[in-house]
């Protein structure tokens, strides 16, 4: 005979970990089933190993969902307030810099440490190398795992996505919310490197620095992003191109996109007769000094040397002996380059998945499915995706909250 359970959480990331310390310390008995050898796994690679876990300005206009005036209702003040209320009972003490939460030790194990530690403390069953493929409803959940068959009277879903691991996990645990009757918005490699096309990226390879991307769709509007961008020998990266990957990339799919670099956004300049202003300015205070010269100290010299190519100027050319129509492709490029993007990297670079259960089928208060009575999905598995600075991070913790007190008590 099967042992009812009473919560079974299928996860045990940020999210299914703290929805289970919040139902242990109600009294609940929690079950974690875990796909890896360990907890949090994924936690130890955010923030580049420094875990950036949550962000002063918690907003929901740095996340993207088919249903953001539903996240307003998930996203309120209250709810940020108990998010840190409950990271500071963790014993996390944070270090706050732009708005970007760490822990003080800017160690992501601390976090984990510290969320691992509660576990034990509560003695929260952890049942490791647990892949669910199926999960039935009948008067009870049977949760099938590759070893077994579970039964509980209440299940949180919170599985994660594909994004950097790559687990086959999330797509069955999808797969079966999608014959359960729900929703799912397509999926997508989200917080992503962006291919592009181009014969030059061998020369470009390499550089970083401060820019500003731009994009216009007919539909969404205009996104600009500043940050630091990594020029890469298949197109670009960094934090900005990141942000603007969860905008682009579910766009590709029907037809490439069209960006553009602003190479100048670190001194300010957005147009081309702001930057010929500029230049004018910088030759009279350096005269005597070549195009690249000027440059010097401002962008990379291997970019110069590619903007200079790519407009028709020969290097060591001085400003007075540049054609104006080359001058005029030279200030355009350096603030409004080109780039059309033809696709994304791979789920294993992502650093989340788009899409995910439509969130108008959640119970906002308590996370629990508006189709499935006692079946709750938290996390990455619903349509939340944040931008880079603690958002998804936080979305989890926030979301597992509610699922911890959202349970209802027989």
């Amino acid at each position: 005979m099967i042992e009812l359970k009473k919560v079974v959480i299928i996860g045990a990331g940020a999210s299914g970990l703290a929805a289970a310390i919040v139902l242990k310390r109600r009294g609940f008995d929690v079950t974690l089933l875990e796909k890896n050898h360990q907890v949090g796994k994924k936690i130890l690679v955010t923030g580049s190993g420094k875990c950036n876990y949550f962000n002063e300005v918690f907003e929901t206009k740095y996340f993207t969902s088919k249903r953001k005036e539903k996240l307003e209702e998930i996203i309120t003040e209250e709810n940020i307030k108990n998010t840190k209320q409950f990271l500071t009972s963790l014993g996390i003490i944070p270090k706050i810099k732009n708005g970007y939460y760490y822990p003080s030790s800017l160690k992501a194990v601390s976090i984990q440490n510290s969320l691992l530690t509660e576990i034990k403390n509560l003695n929260i069953q952890v049942l490791y190398d647990k892949t669910v493929i199926d999960i039935k409803k009948e008067e009870h959940f049977l949760i099938q795992t590759e070893q077994e068959i579970m039964k509980a009277e209440s299940v949180i879903i919170a599985t994660g996505s594909r994004a950097y691991f790559d687990t086959e996990e999330p797509n069955l645990i999808l797969n079966t919310l999608k014959t359960m009757g729900h929703t799912i918005v397509p999926i997508y490699p989200g917080l992503v490197q962006l291919e592009a096309k181009g014969n030059y990226f061998k020369e470009w390879a390499g550089i970083r620095l401060d820019a500003k991307l731009s994009f216009y769709h007919e539909q969404i509007g205009k996104k600009e992003v500043s940050g630091e961008l990594q020029l890469t020998d298949y197109g670009i990266s960094g934090i900005c191109t990141l942000i603007l990957s969860n905008t682009i990339v579910p766009l590709l799919k029907k037809e490439n996109q069209k960006i553009t670099i602003n190479f100048l956004d670190c001194l300010n300049i957005d147009t081309i007769k702001e930057a010929q202003a500029y230049l004018e300015n910088r030759n009279q205070l350096l005269p005597n000094r070549t195009l690249d010269e000027l440059f010097d100290t401002i962008l990379d010299y291997k970019l110069t040397n590619l903007l200079l190519k790519l407009s028709n100027i020969p290097l060591h050319t001085k400003m007075k002996e540049v054609k104006k129509e080359q001058l005029e492709i030279f200030l355009s490029n350096l603030v409004s380059f080109p780039l059309l993007i033809t696709g994304s990297k791979s789920y294993k670079h992502a650093q989340i998945c788009l899409g995910g259960v439509d969130i108008n089928e959640i119970n906002s208060t308590t996370m629990e499915s508006k189709i499935i009575p006692n079946l709750y999905i938290i996390g990455e598995a619903l349509d939340v995706n944040g931008e880079c600075g603690g958002y998804n991070l936080g979305f989890a913790w926030m979301s597992g909250l509610l699922s911890g007190n959202g349970v209802k008590k027989s």
